[in-house]
Protein backbone atom coordinates (compact mmCIF):
# COMPACT_ATOMS: atom_id res chain seq x y z
CA UNK A 1 0.00 0.00 0.00
CA UNK A 2 1.30 3.51 -1.21
CA UNK A 3 1.75 6.03 1.40
CA UNK A 4 0.27 10.01 0.83
CA UNK A 5 1.40 13.01 3.44
CA UNK A 6 -0.37 16.44 3.05
CA UNK A 7 1.04 19.14 5.29
CA UNK A 8 -2.41 20.42 7.07
CA UNK A 9 -3.34 23.66 8.15
CA UNK A 10 -3.23 24.73 11.83
CA UNK A 11 -7.10 25.55 11.65
CA UNK A 12 -7.65 21.55 9.77
CA UNK A 13 -5.26 20.39 12.20
CA UNK A 14 -7.01 21.66 15.32
CA UNK A 15 -10.69 20.41 13.83
CA UNK A 16 -9.09 16.82 13.60
CA UNK A 17 -8.16 16.88 17.43
CA UNK A 18 -11.06 18.83 19.07
CA UNK A 19 -14.10 18.76 16.79
CA UNK A 20 -13.55 14.83 14.98
CA UNK A 21 -13.24 16.23 11.66
CA UNK A 22 -12.85 13.65 8.98
CA UNK A 23 -12.01 14.99 5.39
CA UNK A 24 -8.52 15.66 3.44
CA UNK A 25 -7.96 17.02 0.11
CA UNK A 26 -5.98 19.24 -2.11
CA UNK A 27 -2.18 18.88 -3.22
CA UNK A 28 -1.07 15.44 -1.81
CA UNK A 29 2.70 14.06 -2.00
CA UNK A 30 4.13 10.23 -1.29
CA UNK A 31 4.99 10.31 1.70
CA UNK A 32 8.09 8.33 0.83
CA UNK A 33 9.50 10.92 -1.29
CA UNK A 34 9.51 13.40 1.60
CA UNK A 35 11.17 10.93 4.23
CA UNK A 36 13.98 13.50 4.48
CA UNK A 37 11.45 16.55 5.12
CA UNK A 38 11.89 16.31 9.28
CA UNK A 39 11.53 19.85 9.74
CA UNK A 40 9.10 22.03 9.63
CA UNK A 41 11.37 24.27 6.80
CA UNK A 42 11.95 21.45 4.91
CA UNK A 43 8.21 20.38 4.91
CA UNK A 44 7.38 24.09 3.85
CA UNK A 45 9.45 23.62 0.93
CA UNK A 46 8.88 20.36 -0.22
CA UNK A 47 4.78 20.31 -0.38
CA UNK A 48 5.06 23.85 -1.78
CA UNK A 49 3.61 25.83 0.80
CA UNK A 50 4.42 29.67 0.52
CA UNK A 51 1.12 29.74 -1.36
CA UNK A 52 -1.19 33.13 -1.45
CA UNK A 53 -3.07 33.06 1.80
CA UNK A 54 -0.85 30.50 3.27
CA UNK A 55 -0.87 30.07 6.81
CA UNK A 56 2.38 28.18 6.92
CA UNK A 57 5.58 29.73 8.13
CA UNK A 58 8.99 27.97 7.37
CA UNK A 59 10.22 29.02 10.95
CA UNK A 60 7.09 27.34 12.34
CA UNK A 61 7.89 25.49 15.48
CA UNK A 62 6.19 22.78 14.63
CA UNK A 63 4.12 21.78 11.02
CA UNK A 64 1.17 18.78 11.38
CA UNK A 65 1.07 16.42 8.43
CA UNK A 66 -1.61 13.56 7.72
CA UNK A 67 -0.30 10.68 6.60
CA UNK A 68 -2.65 8.21 4.81
CA UNK A 69 -2.62 5.09 2.68
CA UNK A 70 -4.00 5.10 -0.75
CA UNK A 71 -6.90 3.09 -0.56
CA UNK A 72 -8.69 2.26 -3.88
CA UNK A 73 -11.31 4.36 -3.55
CA UNK A 74 -9.83 8.29 -3.71
CA UNK A 75 -9.34 10.03 -6.31
CA UNK A 76 -5.84 10.97 -7.50
CA UNK A 77 -5.12 14.09 -10.43
CA UNK A 78 -1.60 14.77 -11.98
CA UNK A 79 -1.04 18.25 -10.95
CA UNK A 80 -0.45 19.40 -14.03
CA UNK A 81 -1.63 22.87 -15.48
CA UNK A 82 0.20 26.47 -15.13
CA UNK A 83 -0.35 29.76 -13.72
CA UNK A 84 -2.84 31.24 -16.20
CA UNK A 85 -4.49 29.71 -19.51
CA UNK A 86 -1.31 30.13 -21.77
CA UNK A 87 0.72 28.33 -19.20
CA UNK A 88 -2.16 25.78 -18.95
CA UNK A 89 -2.40 25.06 -22.75
CA UNK A 90 1.24 24.77 -23.32
CA UNK A 91 1.21 21.52 -20.72
CA UNK A 92 -2.33 20.17 -21.69
CA UNK A 93 -3.52 20.02 -17.98
CA UNK A 94 -6.15 21.42 -16.12
CA UNK A 95 -5.11 23.25 -13.22
CA UNK A 96 -4.36 26.96 -13.25
CA UNK A 97 -2.85 27.94 -9.29
CA UNK A 98 -0.68 29.92 -7.84
CA UNK A 99 3.23 29.98 -7.15
CA UNK A 100 4.72 28.19 -5.86
CA UNK A 101 3.03 25.81 -8.08
CA UNK A 102 4.06 24.90 -11.40
CA UNK A 103 2.21 23.27 -13.85
CA UNK A 104 5.06 20.30 -14.22
CA UNK A 105 3.53 18.05 -11.78
CA UNK A 106 6.59 18.13 -9.32
CA UNK A 107 7.77 20.20 -7.09
CA UNK A 108 11.57 21.12 -7.05
CA UNK A 109 13.25 21.81 -4.30
CA UNK A 110 16.72 21.83 -2.82
CA UNK A 111 16.06 18.11 -1.37
CA UNK A 112 14.65 16.42 -4.41
CA UNK A 113 11.97 16.68 -7.49
CA UNK A 114 8.74 15.17 -5.41
CA UNK A 115 5.91 14.14 -7.86
CA UNK A 116 3.00 16.11 -6.89
CA UNK A 117 -0.85 14.96 -7.00
CA UNK A 118 -4.17 16.54 -6.43
CA UNK A 119 -7.02 14.51 -4.13
CA UNK A 120 -10.36 15.33 -4.52
CA UNK A 121 -12.50 16.10 -1.29
CA UNK A 122 -12.71 12.39 0.58
CA UNK A 123 -12.97 11.11 3.96
CA UNK A 124 -10.02 10.40 6.08
CA UNK A 125 -9.09 6.67 5.35
CA UNK A 126 -9.30 4.27 8.12
CA UNK A 127 -5.53 4.00 9.78
CA UNK A 128 -4.50 7.70 8.69
CA UNK A 129 -2.07 9.30 11.19
CA UNK A 130 -1.83 13.24 12.23
CA UNK A 131 1.90 13.58 13.06
CA UNK A 132 3.80 16.12 14.21
CA UNK A 133 7.04 17.43 12.95
CA UNK A 134 9.07 19.74 15.55
CA UNK A 135 11.97 21.97 14.36
CA UNK A 136 14.07 19.66 16.15
CA UNK A 137 13.68 17.02 13.86
CA UNK A 138 11.46 15.21 16.50
CA UNK A 139 8.20 13.79 14.47
CA UNK A 140 5.20 12.66 17.33
CA UNK A 141 2.13 10.78 16.32
CA UNK A 142 -0.62 12.91 17.83
CA UNK A 143 -3.84 10.80 16.32
CA UNK A 144 -4.79 7.78 14.13
CA UNK A 145 -8.25 7.76 12.58
CA UNK A 146 -9.50 4.73 13.32
CA UNK A 147 -12.27 4.31 10.99
CA UNK A 148 -15.79 5.65 10.40
CA UNK A 149 -17.54 3.99 13.26
CA UNK A 150 -14.44 5.02 15.86
CA UNK A 151 -13.23 8.67 14.52
CA UNK A 152 -9.74 9.78 16.10
CA UNK A 153 -8.13 8.28 19.04
CA UNK A 154 -4.96 9.38 20.79
CA UNK A 155 -2.25 8.30 23.38
CA UNK A 156 -0.73 11.54 23.82
CA UNK A 157 -3.66 14.31 22.87
CA UNK A 158 -6.84 15.02 24.15
CA UNK A 159 -9.36 13.91 21.22
CA UNK A 160 -13.14 15.35 21.01
CA UNK A 161 -15.70 14.35 18.62
CA UNK A 162 -18.71 16.04 17.20
CA UNK A 163 -21.63 16.71 18.87
CA UNK A 164 -23.50 15.26 16.38
CA UNK A 165 -22.98 11.19 14.75
CA UNK A 166 -24.36 12.28 11.38
CA UNK A 167 -22.14 10.94 8.84
CA UNK A 168 -21.91 12.57 5.28
CA UNK A 169 -22.89 9.37 2.77
CA UNK A 170 -21.05 11.65 0.05
CA UNK A 171 -17.79 10.95 0.20
CA UNK A 172 -16.23 7.59 1.36
CA UNK A 173 -17.29 4.00 1.13
CA UNK A 174 -20.99 2.33 1.22
CA UNK A 175 -21.94 -0.74 2.16
CA UNK A 176 -25.02 -2.72 1.74
CA UNK A 177 -25.32 -4.89 4.65
CA UNK A 178 -28.57 -6.60 5.96
CA UNK A 179 -30.15 -4.93 3.00
CA UNK A 180 -28.99 -1.70 4.70
CA UNK A 181 -26.97 1.08 2.99
CA UNK A 182 -23.85 2.34 5.78
CA UNK A 183 -21.14 4.16 5.77
CA UNK A 184 -18.09 1.58 5.62
CA UNK A 185 -14.26 1.29 5.32
CA UNK A 186 -12.60 -1.71 3.63
CA UNK A 187 -10.02 -3.49 5.86
CA UNK A 188 -8.85 -6.49 3.77
CA UNK A 189 -11.39 -9.18 4.62
CA UNK A 190 -13.77 -7.24 6.63
CA UNK A 191 -15.45 -4.06 6.65
CA UNK A 192 -16.53 -1.65 8.86
CA UNK A 193 -19.90 0.05 9.02
CA UNK A 194 -21.17 2.30 11.10
CA UNK A 195 -24.67 3.96 11.46
CA UNK A 196 -25.91 7.22 13.35
CA UNK A 197 -28.54 5.84 15.42
CA UNK A 198 -28.93 2.59 17.15
CA UNK A 199 -29.86 -0.55 15.22
CA UNK A 200 -31.79 -2.99 16.61
CA UNK A 201 -29.79 -5.27 19.12
CA UNK A 202 -29.71 -8.42 17.17
CA UNK A 203 -27.15 -6.66 14.70
CA UNK A 204 -24.31 -6.10 16.95
CA UNK A 205 -23.37 -2.70 17.09
CA UNK A 206 -21.66 -1.11 20.03
CA UNK A 207 -21.72 2.75 20.64
CA UNK A 208 -18.30 4.67 20.61
CA UNK A 209 -17.04 6.97 21.68
CA UNK A 210 -17.39 9.17 18.87
CA UNK A 211 -21.67 8.61 19.41
CA UNK A 212 -22.10 6.58 16.56
CA UNK A 213 -22.86 2.42 16.39
CA UNK A 214 -20.40 0.44 14.99
CA UNK A 215 -19.48 -3.29 14.11
CA UNK A 216 -16.98 -5.53 11.78
CA UNK A 217 -18.26 -7.60 9.61
CA UNK A 218 -16.57 -10.32 7.64
CA UNK A 219 -16.42 -8.74 3.80
CA UNK A 220 -18.22 -11.68 2.35
CA UNK A 221 -21.25 -10.82 4.11
CA UNK A 222 -21.33 -7.50 1.87
CA UNK A 223 -23.39 -7.45 -1.08
CA UNK A 224 -22.13 -4.09 -2.64
CA UNK A 225 -19.40 -1.77 -1.68
CA UNK A 226 -19.17 1.61 -3.69
CA UNK A 227 -19.01 5.81 -2.86
CA UNK A 228 -22.02 7.78 -4.34
CA UNK A 229 -20.28 10.83 -6.72
CA UNK A 230 -22.35 13.75 -7.34
CA UNK A 231 -21.13 16.12 -9.36
CA UNK A 232 -23.42 19.63 -9.94
CA UNK A 233 -22.59 23.07 -11.22
CA UNK A 234 -23.19 26.12 -9.02
CA UNK A 235 -22.62 30.07 -11.11
CA UNK A 236 -21.24 27.52 -13.91
CA UNK A 237 -18.66 25.76 -11.83
CA UNK A 238 -18.34 22.03 -11.69
CA UNK A 239 -18.41 21.06 -8.36
CA UNK A 240 -18.77 17.39 -6.36
CA UNK A 241 -21.61 17.76 -3.31
CA UNK A 242 -19.89 16.34 -0.41
CA UNK A 243 -22.47 17.38 2.11
CA UNK A 244 -25.92 17.88 2.31
CA UNK A 245 -28.28 18.78 5.58
CA UNK A 246 -31.48 20.60 6.13
CA UNK A 247 -31.19 24.48 7.80
CA UNK A 248 -33.11 25.65 10.78
CA UNK A 249 -35.63 27.14 8.05
CA UNK A 250 -36.08 23.82 6.79
CA UNK A 251 -33.94 24.55 3.53
CA UNK A 252 -31.83 22.07 1.93
CA UNK A 253 -28.12 22.80 1.94
CA UNK A 254 -25.24 21.23 0.22
CA UNK A 255 -21.45 21.64 0.95
CA UNK A 256 -19.81 21.26 -2.59
CA UNK A 257 -15.82 21.10 -3.29
CA UNK A 258 -14.80 23.23 -7.05
CA UNK A 259 -13.68 20.10 -8.86
CA UNK A 260 -12.63 22.38 -12.24
CA UNK A 261 -8.90 23.57 -10.93
CA UNK A 262 -9.17 27.35 -12.39
CA UNK A 263 -7.89 29.30 -9.20
CA UNK A 264 -9.32 32.34 -11.71
CA UNK A 265 -12.72 31.28 -11.66
CA UNK A 266 -12.85 30.15 -8.45
CA UNK A 267 -11.33 33.47 -6.38
CA UNK A 268 -13.30 35.35 -9.47
CA UNK A 269 -16.62 33.73 -7.72
CA UNK A 270 -14.83 34.48 -4.26
CA UNK A 271 -15.40 30.69 -3.06
CA UNK A 272 -13.81 30.51 0.57
CA UNK A 273 -10.01 28.87 -0.50
CA UNK A 274 -9.50 25.65 2.20
CA UNK A 275 -6.03 25.29 1.17
CA UNK A 276 -3.98 25.67 -1.99
CA UNK A 277 -6.15 24.04 -4.70
CA UNK A 278 -8.95 23.40 -2.85
CA UNK A 279 -12.28 25.84 -2.74
CA UNK A 280 -15.07 24.42 -0.53
CA UNK A 281 -18.74 26.62 0.02
CA UNK A 282 -22.24 25.57 1.51
CA UNK A 283 -25.05 26.64 -0.65
CA UNK A 284 -28.45 26.29 -1.40
CA UNK A 285 -29.36 23.25 -2.45
CA UNK A 286 -31.98 24.38 -5.47
CA UNK A 287 -28.93 27.08 -6.64
CA UNK A 288 -27.23 23.30 -8.16
CA UNK A 289 -27.90 23.10 -11.89
CA UNK A 290 -27.18 19.80 -13.85
CA UNK A 291 -26.68 17.59 -10.74
CA UNK A 292 -25.72 14.18 -11.76
CA UNK A 293 -25.46 10.97 -9.38
CA UNK A 294 -23.14 8.12 -9.85
CA UNK A 295 -21.55 5.10 -7.83
CA UNK A 296 -17.82 4.85 -7.66
CA UNK A 297 -16.63 1.16 -7.38
CA UNK A 298 -12.60 0.68 -7.08
CA UNK A 299 -12.29 -2.85 -9.23
CA UNK A 300 -10.95 -4.41 -5.95
CA UNK A 301 -14.48 -4.05 -4.18
CA UNK A 302 -15.95 -6.32 -6.88
CA UNK A 303 -14.66 -9.31 -5.71
CA UNK A 304 -17.09 -9.71 -3.27
CA UNK A 305 -19.34 -13.01 -2.19
CA UNK A 306 -23.36 -11.85 -2.64
CA UNK A 307 -24.43 -11.77 1.38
Amino acid sequence: MTWMQKAVTPQVSAAYLESGFDRVGGFVVRAADVADATTPAAVYEVHGLGFPGSPHRPDAPYVDVLRFPATPQLRFENAVGGLDEASRARTGGPFVDRPPFTGTGFVATSLAVVPLSWLAHSRVPAGSELVRISADGSAQVLARYVDVGHGWQSDTVRVGHSSSPRISRYVGAMAIWANTPLNADVLDDRVVVAAEVEPPAQYGFRRTPAGRWSREVPRAEVSQLFEMYVTARWNGLEVRVVDQWTDQNGEAVSHVSYIGHNADLAEGLRLPKIDAGLYEVSVPTSSLTRVETSQLVPQSWTTLSPG
